[in-house]
């Protein structure tokens, strides 16, 4: 029973191996790739990953080194801006002082040029003259 199984399983490996070399024969022998030992494949394997691993370690690095520059460019930014704006409430400040200061001596100004003394009134009636007194009061007053 198991040649009975076997015997299809056979013809078919021997059909992809005679494919196999009839496409081998078919491609001319400077075309060929040389024979590679699994050991030699192994190692140029080994090889191309280290290149691989090495250059997206140097990726990396570029990267970081981008991104960091971007950070120090944004700190600098920052920095300048906090400064500037540092600046204009100084000024803002000196300005505030300044206008303070106009207007007291405008204020001073002013005060020395009122008059010292209220202005002379003209004459006033006699005290009791000057209040006002209801018409019975002075009805009264007269008698």
């Amino acid at each position: 029973m198991s040649n009975g199984k076997e015997a299809p399983r056979r013809a078919r490996r021997t059909d992809q191996v005679s494919l196999s070399r009839a496409l081998r024969l078919s491609v001319p022998a400077e075309a060929r790739p040389a024979p590679v030992n699994r050991r030699d494949w192994l190692r140029q394997r080994k090889e191309e990953l280290e290149a691989a691993r090495a250059a997206a370690r140097h990726r990396r690095n570029l990267l970081r080194a981008e991104i960091l520059s971007a950070a120090q460019d944004i700190a600098r930014e920052e920095r300048s801006a906090a400064r500037l704006e540092a600046e204009r409430l100084k000024a803002e400040a000196r300005s505030a002082r300044t206008y303070a200061r106009e207007d007291e001596r405008a204020a001073a100004k002013f005060e020395r040029g009122q008059p010292k003394r209220p202005a002379a009134k003209t004459k006033t009636l006699a005290r009791e003259k000057s209040k006002l007194v209801s018409y019975a009061e002075l009805l009264r007053l007269r008698k």
